[in-house]
């Protein structure tokens, strides 16, 4: 019997687990495999929409998947891996030895260097939205009484501090209709908002902020937190009970026990076949994972990667297990898809992300994404038909 050990129950962690019992039915190994995922807590997390208002439907036990396929299910933290002996390492629990592991535990939400975690919030877990969601109903429940209670700063301006921030205007309308003088600040290092879009997607970025009467502050690579207040460049001063930080995420610190390259957020660099050079008993999904995905290009931090890497990893530790040749991972097509608040979003094509689709259609877009595609079906035939490692181009 060979043991599949897959790391981490997210994005890429599930779709390693569905497409490894499809490829094992198909090549008829089903009952000489024995597939065990390890992660944190029962559920599937759709880290996507951790910054809704509603966390309703924003994560789904994994049982409903794992079970009927025959998948333990183990939860714990996972301490430590020894790859020298093939073992994972759980806090306060037993080692766990594997033929072939997938190495899927994810990225964690970064801070700048003066602006530790302390009183600050974010969107990054399921129990970290909903210590902001308890934060914000505990700010209505006193009436907003202080200017700084009636502030709400956003640190980091990438794609998740921006959902956040055009969010939290309609998002307080509902809480406290009566209150007024809202005030909504975003603070970003870069000296521009959206830098790393296209010009005519960083206008209409531009513009909604500007719409929804969010201030802007760029340029902002050194800020000091003290309790409600954060201190920005030129010693500008926002006194402000929430400060949500959107700053970014590093891998896993599970990364570091294995031997190779890495980038500076920490992934481990890949072959085309997804595995670690120095493990080859090891695959890499995810956003642990510095993958290529065209000659020219290495995949984001995002489900748009983690969800094919996972069925890339799958199939091919599968394959491996049973002196199958492995297929290499490729994914040629970049889309982002950008929630701007209520009736708004941007649809970008290709790496430069420029515009292809603003306003209703975008929106409209964007809730199909969030409330179809990164959700497996319920159905287990058609999960596992979405297992295969087919990648549009």
């Amino acid at each position: 019997m060979k043991h599949l050990v897959i790391a981490g129950g997210g994005f890429a962690g599930f779709w390693s687990a569905m497409s490894a019992v499809r490829q094992a039915t198909e090549l008829g190994k089903r009952d000489m495999l024995k597939i065990t995922l390890i992660n944190r807590d029962e559920y599937l997390g759709l880290r996507p929409r951790f910054y809704e208002a509603d966390l309703r439907g924003t994560r789904v036990p994994l049982g409903n998947w794992l079970t009927p396929l025959g998948i333990d299910l183990v939860i714990g933290e996972i301490g430590s891996a020894v790859p020298a002996s093939r073992h994972i390492r759980l806090v306060g629990g037993p080692d766990i030895s594997y033929d072939q592991l997938i190495l899927a535990t994810g990225s964690r939400q970064t801070y700048p260097d003066s602006v530790g975690p302390g009183h600050l919030f974010s969107a990054d877990t399921f129990e970290e939205s909903a210590a902001l969601d308890q934060h914000l109903r505990a700010l209505t429940a006193t009436g907003f009484p202080t200017p700084a209670s009636r502030t709400f700063v956003v640190v980091g301006g990438g794609l998740t501090g921006l959902e956040i921030v055009t969010a939290l205007p309609s998002r307080l309308e509902r809480l406290a209709p009566s209150i007024p003088g809202f005030a909504f600040h975003l603070i970003e290092r870069a000296p521009e908002i959206g830098l790393g879009y296209a010009p005519d997607a960083r206008r209409h970025i531009v513009k909604r902020l500007q719409h929804l009467g969010i201030t802007m502050h760029t340029g902002q690579d050194e800020l000091r937190h003290e309790k409600d207040r954060l201190i920005l460049a030129g010693n500008q001063q926002l006194s402000a009970k929430t400060v949500i930080v959107a700053t970014g995420f590093t891998a896993s610190p599970l990364a570091a026990t294995f031997r190779g390259p890495r980038d500076d957020l920490g992934r481990l660099a890949v072959d085309a076949f997804l595995r670690l050079p120095e493990h080859p008993e090891v695959l890499a999904a995810g956003d642990v994972s510095l993958a290529k995905t065209d000659p020219d290009h290495y995949a984001v931090m995002s489900c748009q990667h983690a969800m094919p890497q996972g069925r890339t990893a799958g199939h091919n530790a599968v394959r491996l297990l049973f002196n199958e040749d492995p297929i290499p991972y490729a994914q040629p097509r970049y889309r982002t898809c950008l929630d701007l608040g209520p009736g708004d979003a941007l649809v970008t094509a290709g790496w430069e992300r420029r515009v292809k689709t603003i306003g209703p259609e975008a929106k409209a877009i964007k809730t199909e994404i969030l409330t179809q595609w990164i959700c497996p079906p319920a159905d287990i035939v058609n999960t596992l038909a979405m297992a295969a490692p087919v990648i549009a181009s």
